[in-house]
């Protein structure tokens, strides 16, 4: 099997880190995040949208929802996924909503991503980790012009509930009930807030669920089970689509 990269992962709430050494190039694929990423090698990482060229950067920021493809080959990089219900993450939305890929001045972060580079290899624990990749997103979404419109109250309940309840399937109807909208002003306010329908969106959490039990070390059928997927296949693919890759072709460290 291509290894697609070896190092680590490590999740919060409404973020993660993917941190190492990069491998084999992955698909074109869109994901619900936004995705800062950084490289800390001379040869930097490449991005190209669907049709288009391949493209150089020291640093960039994708979009939500953003089809791209990757490749940096043995690079040393950091990916730094945000969740754009955050109001950092809605932030960084907005800096890359016309562009879709857009590049990063480098310099301006130098503090972060040393501080970042040090922590990984000195194998620091998680919450270190997590620390630093924090200071990276609150940089970049301070350096924001775009006013950022608050998330609506009842989406930020919704979304309360779905990560309370992510081990049940719940009902739209159910979720809607409770936020006191009808099913149907729910399913527009909802993709009107998040850019996804309700689904699709159960479906992202989900797999961030399988993703936390696969990075703390259990197989992929115990990952697959924790995020409610049939089996490791259903995972694998449902992860492929929104990555580019397969999970069990990112080596842990």
């Amino acid at each position: 099997m291509m290894t697609t990269g070896t190092g680590r992962i490590v999740l919060w709430r409404g973020g993660s880190l993917w941190i190492g050494r990069a491998g084999e190039p992955t698909d074109f694929h869109s994901h619900h995040a936004v995705q800062i990423t950084l490289s800390f090698s001379e040869g930097g990482v490449r991005f190209r949208h669907p049709g288009g060229n391949w493209n150089t950067y020291k640093a960039a920021i994708i979009a939500a929802h953003q089809p791209h493809a990757f490749e940096a080959r043995g690079e040393f990089v950091a990916m730094i996924f945000v969740e754009p219900e955050s109001r950092e993450g809605r932030a960084l939305h907005q800096i890359c909503l016309g562009e879709g890929i857009s590049s990063l001045t480098y310099e301006t972060l130098e503090l972060e991503l040393a501080a970042l580079a040090a922590s990984y290899k000195g194998a620091v624990h998680d919450s270190e980790l997590v620390i630093c990749a924090r200071f990276v997103i609150t940089k970049l979404a301070a350096m924001s012009t775009v006013q950022v419109v608050q998330l609506d109250k009842r989406i930020e309940q919704a979304l309360e509930l779905l990560h309370e309840r992510i081990g049940e399937t719940v009902p739209l109807a159910e979720i809607a009930d409770a936020t006191c909208l009808s099913p149907d002003r729910f399913r527009h306010l909802f993709i009107e807030q998040t850019g996804m329908r309700y689904r699709p969106y159960v479906l992202w959490l989900r797999i961030e669920v399988a993703l936390t039990t696969f990075a703390s070390g259990k197989n992929l059928t115990e990952a697959s089970h924790a995020g409610g997927f049939a089996d490791s296949a259903h995972f694998s693919r449902t992860f492929k689509r929104m990555f580019g890759i397969a999970p069990s072709s990112f080596q842990r460290e």
